[in-house]
C-alpha cells in the first residue's frame, strides 16, 4: 500500500492545481526545453532526524517551468553512529567543570547518579534509501508551486542494492585507498546491521529496525521570481515553505522562507558558467499536534546557506551536459552551547565512539558532485561526502528525473 500513496497524492495536487494555472503559463508549454537555470537534484542528507521533518531544499532556477514536471528522486546514504548515552549537567558549577575537560573524557569525572542532569540516548546504523516525488507547477511566468512527498526505508545496505554505499564498499575504501583499517569500528561492533533508536530528555523514543518504511511528510513551497537584477544576468526568487509531517514520530507543521540567486557568467555562449546562492530559515514544528513528540533535537529555528557552480555545455543537437559541485551548510540539531559541557558515555569506547552525540553539535555540511543529462527530459545523478567525518550520512550517492507533464 505505501508505494501508492506519493502516486496518489500527486494526482490529487494536479487535479486540484492545474484548472487555476494561467493561459501564459499554459502556451509555454508548447516548449518543453527543461534547461533552467542551474540543473540542481534534490540532495538533501539522509540524516537520522533530518528525515522526519521538513529541511528546506534550495532553488538555484532562473524562471518557472515552461511545463508542470514530475521530479523522481532516490537517494542511498549510509549512517553510522554508536550507541551513546549522553548526560546534559543542570548545575553550573558542573558546566563549568566539565568545560575544562576534553568531551571524550567528561564521563570519567561526572557521576549522574550525584548531579542533576538531562539524559537522552542516540544510536544509527544502515543505509538509508530517500524517496521523493514532486510536482513542480507553474503559475505564471514568475510564480511557481512545489508539491512534494517524501518517505524513507532503512536497510542493511547489502550488495548489489547499496553498492557503493554500504558497509563492505565503504570499509574496504577505508583499507585500501584512505582512512585506515576499521576507523570507525563497523568490523568490531558488526557490519551490515540496521537500527535507529533515540530516546530523548522526555523519555519519548523511537526505534527503526531493518525494512522499517515511513511516510514522513507532504511539503509545499510557493516561488516568485525577481528580474530586477536580469540586466547582470542574476535572478533572484524568494520561497514560502510549508512541510505537514505525518509519521508517528513527528505529526507537526513546519514552516520556513528562502532566497536564492542565480548569476549567468557566460550567457550568450553554448557554454555556460553560472553561480547560485541560497539562505534558508525554518521553524521546526511550528504547530504541533502530539504533547508527547520526540524533540528530534533541542534545536527548534533551523539555517542553511548553499552554494553551487555549474559549467553547462550545449551540443548541435540542444542536449545539455552539465557539471555540478554543490556545497550544504546548516545550524546544529542541538543547542550549541550545551557543546562546552555535554557528557557522551560509552562503557565500549571503540573509535569514534562518540560521533552520534558529537554531531548533534556540529554545523552538518557536505558536498555533492552533480552531472546532469538535459534535453527533452533532465536525468541527474550526484556524489555526496561529508567533510565533517561525522558519518550521518557518510556517503550518499543519488539521483534525479524530471519528466514534462502536460495535460
Amino acid at each position: 500500500m505505501y508505494k501508492y500513496i506519493h502516486l496518489v497524492l500527486l494526482l490529487v495536487c494536479i487535479i486540484v492545481v492545474s484548472p487555476f494555472q494561467t493561459t501564459s503559463a499554459q502556451n509555454k508549454r508548447q516548449d518543453l526545453h527543461l534547461k533552467n537555470g542551474i540543473s540542481k537534484p534534490n540532495t538533501l542528507a539522509t540524516h537520522p532526524f533530518g528525515i522526519l521533518f521538513y529541511t528546506l531544499p534550495h532553488n538555484f532556477k532562473s524562471r518557472p517551468d515552461n511545463a508542470t514536471l514530475l521530479d523522481i528522486h532516490l537517494s542511498s546514504g549510509n549512517i553510522w553512529g554508536q550507541a551513546v548515552d549522553v548526560f546534559v549537567p543542570s548545575l553550573a558549577t558542573d558546566q563549568a567543570r566539565m568545560e575544562a575537560l576534553s568531551f571524550y573524557s567528561r564521563d570519567f569525572r561526572f557521576n549522574p547518579s550525584e548531579s542533576p542532569s538531562e539524559y537522552y540516548f542516540f544510536q544509527y546504523d544502515g543505509v538509508i534509501k530517500d524517496f521523493r516525488l514532486t510536482l513542480s507547477i507553474p503559475l505564471d511566468e514568475q510564480n511557481e508551486l512545489r508539491v512534494s512527498t517524501r518517505s524513507f526505508l532503512l536497510t542493511k545496505g547489502k550488495f548489489p542494492f547499496s553498492t557503493i554505499t554500504g558497509d563492505q564498499f565503504i570499509e574496504f575504501f577505508h583499507s585500501n585507498v584512505a582512512g585506515g583499517e576499521d576507523p570507525f569500528g563497523r568490523r568490531v561492533v558488526g557490519m551490515d546491521q540496521a537500527q535507529i533508536q533515540y530516546i530523548d530528555r522526555h523519555g519519548n523514543s523511537f526505534n527503526l529496525m531493518e525494512d522499517s518504511f515511513i511516510f514522513s511528510g507532504i511539503e509545499t513551497a510557493f516561488y516568485t521570481y525577481s528580474n530586477l537584477f536580469a540586466k547582470h544576468h542574476v535572478i533572484i526568487n524568494f520561497g514560502a515553505h510549508a512541510g505537514l509531517n505525518l509519521s508517528s514520530i513527528n505529526t507537526s507543521l513546519d514552516l520556513g522562507a528562502s532566497i536564492g540567486g542565480t548569476k549567468n557568467f557566460s550567457p550568450n555562449h553554448k557554454g555556460q558558467f553560472l553561480a547560485g546562492f541560497g539562505l534558508n530559515i525554518l521553524k521546526k514544528r511550528t504547530v504541533g499536534f502530539n504533547s508527547n513528540q520526540v524533540d528530534l533535537g533541542t534545536s527548534s529555528v533551523f539555517g542553511s546557506f548553499e552554494g553551487h557552480l555549474e559549467y553547462s555545455k550545449q551540443t548541435p543537437k540542444g542536449t545539455h551536459h552539465s557539471f555540478g559541485l554543490n556545497y550544504r551548510i546548516q545550524t546544529p540539531y542541538n543547542n550549541k552551547k550545551e557543546e562546552s559541557h555535554y557528557v557522551p558515555s560509552s562503557p565500549d569506547r571503540i573509535a569514534r565512539w562518540h560521533e552520534a552525540a558529537r554531531h548533534l553539535y556540529k554545523f552538518p555540511s557536505y558536498w555533492s558532485l552533480i552531472y546532469s543529462f538535459t534535453k527533452k527530459t533532465e536525468i541527474s545523478v550526484y556524489l555526496q561526502q561529508d567533510m565533517l567525518v561525522n558519518n550521518a550520512p557518510d556517503i550518499q550517492l543519488g539521483a534525479n528525473l524530471k519528466i514534462p507533464i502536460s495535460f
